[in-house]
């Protein structure tokens, strides 16, 4: 028999075209039928959701791999890194978005209204979550926003929680507020899942966590433990409860929670943390510290504990400041420091609280040496460093201008001293030195030896230095003595680099614009002793044996004294030192350069401090000396700085009115305004400005003579002013462009006259200018660097628009595609402002680079161009909508 005519292949040629018929129906997403829904599901779930699901799961867990846990502070309720950490997972999440947009653009069933794929939603929940992990929180409150509006399912409440997540995030806690409020509403009502629940109440947690509120915090985490499933996370948000309880007061509570930790199988860390945490929670009121002390000194003789001794070093520092015995403490830190073998956050700890203790006595330079090293070791990811690097760089300031003082005060010395006196004294120091430098390195020796396995070794105080004198500074080892075994046994492990002292150098300025030296013009003049310092021409050639010598030594000793006491006031609020800084400038520095600006601060110290007595007497010799000062006006008449504040508001107010002028085209009152300025005494940049807006204002007259006339002027007599450069490029392209430059504002920046709204035309894309919108920069990965103009924009956006706090991200478009994008602006106008700024800004020069195609886009046609990647319909659509139509005023 024919195979055609033979029955069983006639039945499987009918069953194969049955299939082939399903497949083809099971294609379409605007029928609902059960083929359709299981064709849909089954393929949204199984291959684009798995695979987006998968990269982010992979995503998240690698952040939780890389937080590092830091128990001196309250431990983070979620483990999500540092903000390189969360960079380092942008691609895991860039597939997300990705793949899920895929599965909504091939899946999605929505049918008049209603989704009949229940991956839909997931998808969308995910798309949204990739962008919190990317740091991209307004786009994924929006994304969050969209699925409560467009899903009744368990995910709307879950959008709810990642919504007071992202407000937490960026600070927002009213928003954060408003809806941890709804969701107690929703699950008295029975509306959350457990799981919703225990997100929820952890979320809520790190709410209060976030604003002190650590009483709130502990009860949220209470009722957040109830609906935990995960046992290590159990113990985890227990563990930061007994810590909560601890920062509040509730030392007996505290105690009792950590027992609890203790009691739920913790890892062994985990567990050492609780015991710890435990010593550490003793209440003096209550007693019982040396049972403490004790049991923390039975901990270290343990084998087990040997990789932890570092901290139960630093434990019993902690008790011993509770107990109000430094001494104890500063020992206990120093052993705690010994004892560190790999553990850089314990021992930029211990650093950090010898610095502090030697910080309030005030010992400002011994804390230097102490915070230097607490900003070697701490990460940079510890809450309070910038705090830390910050009070560092304040006592390295110091110390500079107190090493200036004592060589100063060294080498003036050694200037009254005859020739064959001074080899003497100078080859003493060298056998000295030479001396201290061999104890030194036997003792480093036998440290090092010691301590092979430490990787870094403590610093360690020097032997004695005989019968000298020990103020002199060239006994000043710490100073002095050189080679890479001292400088990383104080430093620890620094990057090579030059100047790394004074790599953040600091300006002294004073009042009316007296700006005072900085340690690298200091230094600049002086003949610093960088050579052998065991050859005495390096001391002898420094001493300032001519007049002139002198005086440039007195000079740099007067402004380390003055910058010295800049410093005492402004950055450590140590009044008294700061008065006695600026009273050895009044007294050792007669008749020179910054004796009267010492006399003013002197004066309205005194004032601060309520010893007007001595306020007086300040007053009444800076008049004596300085009668025709400024300083002496400003003390001796009340209404002077008033009446100079007003003055030069006024100027500001004219400047104003002009420049409103302007653009309403009533240039009769910039001429006006011009003339009045004349008579008024102000600055020389505003000068310039009035000069330059006059000029334009000349020019929209029609009057290019004058016009290229006044901007020559500005150009002759305004260098170094902003309205310098604009004017030099109007001025230079009225040849070429004529009159067309006259469209541009005072900056030079273009702005439109009032246009009609152009036709509407055929496009997918719909035209909402109140909408929000984004700035998007589309970069071909071909033919530029994503990173290169990533830095560009984050650039500008930092100088230009540093008070509007705009978001900037990028994501993968497609292949060697990658979308920028720069969050939010409150409408179309606002957006291209934004996009004609940026472009016409130093960094662009008026012209978008090669591989880089720029636009502005309103929050409803970003998903679709973002699904669609049609260019050219958006780019037809964008020139006919915005560039045609500029920007409204």
């Amino acid at each position: 028999m024919h195979p055609i005519l033979n029955p069983f292949f006639r039945a499987l040629r009918w069953l194969a075209l049955v299939v082939i018929f399903s497949l083809l129906v099971g294609c379409s997403t605007q029928k609902d039928s059960f083929v359709n829904r299981a064709y849909h599901s089954i393929n949204a779930k199984y291959n684009g959701f798995w695979n987006a699901r998968e990269s982010y799961r992979e995503g998240v867990k690698r952040l939780s791999e890389m937080h590092t846990d830091n128990y001196e502070q309250i431990l983070s309720v979620f483990r999500y890194g540092t903000e390189q950490d969360a960079a380092s997972v942008r691609s895991n999440m860039d597939v997300t978005y990705e793949k899920a947009s895929l599965v909504i653009r091939r899946h999605s069933m929505n049918i008049r209204g209603t989704e009949h794929n229940k991956w839909i939603d997931e998808s969308f929940f995910l798309i949204g979550r990739s962008h919190f992990f990317k740091r991209d929180y307004m786009l994924g409150i929006l994304t969050f926003e969209y699925i409560i509006r467009q899903y009744d399912t368990q995910r709307k409440y879950d959008s709810k929680v990642w919504i007071a997540k992202s407000y937490n995030e960026l600070g927002r806690y009213e928003q954060s507020l408003r809806m941890f409020e709804m969701l107690e509403r929703n699950q008295r009502d029975g509306l959350l899942a457990d799981e919703t629940v225990a997100l929820f109440r952890r979320a809520y947690a790190d709410y209060y966590i976030r604003q002190g509120k650590y009483r709130q915090a502990a009860a949220q985490l209470e009722k957040a433990v109830t609906y935990e499933g995960s046992r290590k996370d159990r113990v985890r948000l227990t563990f930061i409860q007994a810590q909560l309880y601890h920062h509040s007061g509730d030392f007996a509570q505290a105690q009792q929670t950590f027992e609890s930790v203790l009691g739920m199988r913790p890892d062994r860390n985990m567990a050492f943390q609780a015991r710890i945490g435990m010593a550490l929670a003793y209440d003096p009121s209550v007693g019982g510290l040396s049972f403490i002390r004790n049991e923390l000194r039975q901990m270290l003789g343990e084998d087990r504990n040997r990789q932890y001794r570092d901290q139960i070093y630093y434990a019993l520092a902690q008790l011993a400041m509770r107990d109000n015995d430094e001494a104890e403490a500063v020992r206990m830190y120093n052993n705690s420091i010994e004892a560190s073998i790999d553990n850089d956050m314990q021992k930029g700890l211990s650093f950090l609280r010898l610095g502090e203790i030697y910080f309030a006595h005030p010992d400002y330079r011994k804390a230097n040496i102490y915070y230097d090293s607490a900003t070697t070791f701490l990460p940079r990811n510890y809450d309070d460093y910038e705090e830390v690097a910050a009070r560092n760089q304040v006592l390295s300031t110091l110390a500079q201008f107190n090493r200036v003082i004592e060589r100063e005060d060294s080498l003036q010395h050694l200037a009254t001293l005859p020739d064959d006196q001074q080899l003497a004294v100078v080859n003493g120091i060298i056998d000295d030195l030479r001396e201290q430098e061999r104890i030194r390195q036997q003792e480093e020796r036998e440290r090092m030896q010691a301590m092979r396995d430490a990787g870094r070794t403590a610093r360690q105080t020097r032997g004695g230095m005989g019968d000298q004198d020990r103020s002199w500074y060239f006994y000043n080892v710490n100073a002095m003595a050189n080679g890479e075994m001292e400088f990383f046994s104080r430093f620890g492990d620094r990057p090579l680099e030059d100047m790394w002292r004074i790599s953040n150098k600091q300006m002294m300025a004073g009042d009316f614009g007296m700006d005072f030296m900085d340690m690298g013009e200091m230094e600049s003049q002086e003949d610093t002793l960088e050579l052998d310092e065991y050859d005495p021409d390096t001391y002898l050639r420094n001493i300032p044996n001519t007049e002139e010598q002198m005086e440039a030594s007195m000079n740099r000793k007067m402004r380390a004294y003055f910058n010295m006491a800049m410093v005492f006031r402004d950055q450590l609020r140590d009044l008294e030192n700061a008065v006695s800084s600026f009273a050895t400038v009044t007294t050792d520095f007669t008749g020179m350069e910054l004796e009267l600006p010492a006399f003013y601060h002197l004066y309205f110290l005194h004032r601060e401090m309520n010893d007007f007595s001595a306020a007086e007497m300040v007053k009444d010799r800076l008049v004596s000396l300085y009668p025709d000062s400024e300083y002496a006006k400003i003390i001796g008449d009340p209404t002077y700085v008033d009446r100079l504040r007003e003055k030069q508001n006024h100027v500001n107010r004219l400047y104003e009115e002009s420049y409103r002028a302007f653009f309403a085209g009533r240039y009769d009152v910039i001429s006006r305004n011009r003339q009045a300025l004349d008579t008024l005494d102000t600055s020389r940049e505003m000068k310039a400005r009035f000069a330059y807006l006059h000029a334009m204002a000349l020019g929209r007259n029609d009057d290019k003579v004058l016009f290229a006339s006044e901007l020559q002027y500005v150009v002759d007599n305004y260098s170094g002013t902003p309205v310098h450069e604009p004017a030099s490029t109007l001025l230079a392209s009225l040849d070429m462009t004529g009159m067309d430059v006259l469209a541009s504002g005072e900056d030079g920046s273009r702005r439109s006259d009032s246009r009609p709204e152009p036709d509407p035309i055929d496009s997918p894309f719909s035209y909402s200018p109140d909408a929000v919108h984004f700035f998007v920069a589309l970069v071909n990965t071909r033919e530029r660097e994503v990173s290169e103009v990533n830095g560009l924009i984050t650039g500008f956006n930092e100088e230009a628009f540093s008070e509007r706090e705009l978001s900037v991200s990028s994501i993968h478009f497609e292949e060697n595609k990658q979308l920028i994008t720069v969050t939010n602006f409150r409408s179309k106008d606002l957006g291209m402002e934004y996009f004609e700024q940026l472009k016409d800004s130093e960094r662009f020069d008026g012209q978008w680079p090669g591989g880089v195609e720029a636009f502005v886009i309103s929050v409803d046609n970003y998903p679709l161009f973002y699904q669609e990647k049609d260019l050219e319909a958006y780019r037809r659509y964008f020139d006919h909508y915005y560039l045609y139509m500029g920007i409204s005023e």
